[in-house]
């Protein structure tokens, strides 16, 4: 079975949130904390429901309101661990701003700030079956020859793609799928 992937784009009015978050974890060194709360608080602000919920034509609730519910989503999210204050605070804000829906894109740019930090690639292979512990070693190890850096390689599969697979880092794609090759030969076809 195919499985489905949201591609989050991150936007030019999420980075300074984003870039804050990430000084202030940085700063308490807890990136790790952080960017587990962050992507609690991403998957949260991706619900549908929620969005409905949140968003800034709902005035049933204030800003405060709606950080401490996003606040306890993650909380239930993360199997009843405490959210640290300084992070509902900074739900707080966004909320103040009508903020809360970029949480997906400022979830993404934390980690790419985090990666940066750590000098760690996280890099996302989509192939068309599921790779095996030797195909994922091969590559991780090519990709860490070529960018010289440790990588960290999330696999996922997606049927669609007919054969091969495709390689994500940040904004760069390697597309060596065959769904790829057929859609660049009917673009030269069609010239």
């Amino acid at each position: 079975m195919a499985e489905t992937t949201t591609v989050v784009r991150p936007t030019a009015a999420s980075r300074p949130y984003a870039r804050a978050a990430f000084e202030d974890a940085q700063a308490a060194n807890s990136l790790p904390l952080w960017s587990e709360l962050l992507q609690a608080a991403a998957a949260v602000a991706a619900d549908p429901a929620m969005q409905r919920l949140l968003g800034p034509w709902n005035p049933a609730l204030r800003g405060e309101q709606k950080a401490k519910l996003v606040a306890g989503l993650c909380r239930d999210i993360r199997g009843g661990a405490e959210v640290p204050e300084v992070f509902v605070t900074f739900l707080g804000m966004l909320a103040e701003f009508h903020r809360l829906h970029m949480l997906p894109s400022i979830a993404v740019l934390f980690e790419r700030y985090r990666a940066e930090a750590e000098s760690v690639l996280r890099a996302e292979l989509i192939s068309a079956t599921a790779m095996t512990d030797a195909q994922r070693k091969h590559i991780t190890k090519a990709l860490k020859g070529k960018f010289k850096r440790s990588v960290v390689l999330d696999c996922k599969t997606d049927a669609s793609l007919i054969a091969g697979a495709v390689i994500r880092i940040g904004d760069l794609v390697i597309d060596g799928s065959a769904r790829g090759r057929l859609d660049k030969l009917a673009t030269a076809l069609s010239l």
